[in-house]
């Protein structure tokens, strides 16, 4: 599964411009465009395993729309082996990408490598006191066992950088820097390509607060 939510806060109150319309650019039109971009590769390409692309609304509002997903699955929960998602609050580092559980499944060198390839360093979640993993789409997949990740750009710390624009009427296109956002996306796409590609499937590491779930879920596979 290949996701990203495509809601934002709608309009809220005015900034010193008088802007009341929250565009969400880098939360999370930048993650849904990543999405996309590899839909468009991976169909003009298929993978060794089936890929599943999914846009949830309701994200903002409590994740409700991967909630409702992972209750009404269109396909076996236990045929998912991993969810990559694709999220973001903004950047301050064009360097790299952030993966939010980088080290907590096994598909930890497919995502290093992707970066590489366009240049990109690749660092785990230097948060943990933003508990970014539970906040966002991949934690309903991994609280059913199913192995998941969370793409975002390039952060290192919730800074004043990245409040400058997380859930701001600021947040527009005309703010970002494309270059790195080429890149990005490009790395994005080939981590699902890779992924997708795995010759085993990737899972949780074991000890992951989710390990126990996810034998239970593939404990028939």
């Amino acid at each position: 599964v290949y996701s990203a939510h495509y809601d934002h806060v709608g309009v809220g109150q005015p900034d010193a411009e008088g802007d009341t319309i929250y565009n969400g650019t880098r939360d999370n039109g930048i993650g849904s465009i990543t999405v996309l971009e590899a839909a468009h590769n991976i169909a003009k390409y298929p993978l060794e395993r089936t890929a599943l692309f999914i846009f949830f609304t309701g994200e903002e509002k409590g994740l409700l729309g991967s909630k409702w997903f992972v209750e009404h699955p269109v396909v076996p929960l236990e045929s998912i082996v991993m969810c990559f998602n694709s999220d973001n609050a903004g950047y301050n580092d064009t360097s790299i990408t952030t993966i939010i559980g980088l080290e907590r499944t096994t598909a930890t060198e497919a995502f290093i490598t992707a970066g590489e390839t366009y240049g990109l360093g690749t660092i785990a979640d230097q948060m943990p006191e933003q508990n970014l993993f539970d906040r966002s789409d991949q934690v309903n997949f991994a609280a059913k066992g199913i192995p998941a990740v969370m793409y975002t750009m390039g952060t290192t710390a919730f800074d004043d950088e990245i409040l400058k624009y997380y859930h701001q009427a600021g947040d527009n296109p005309d703010s970002v820097d494309y270059d790195y956002l080429f890149k990005f996306t490009k790395a994005y796409v080939h981590a699902c390509r890779m992924v997708g590609n795995m010759p085993e499937r990737p899972y949780w590491t074991e000890g992951d607060k989710y390990y126990d779930a996810g034998e239970e879920l593939y404990k028939t596979q």
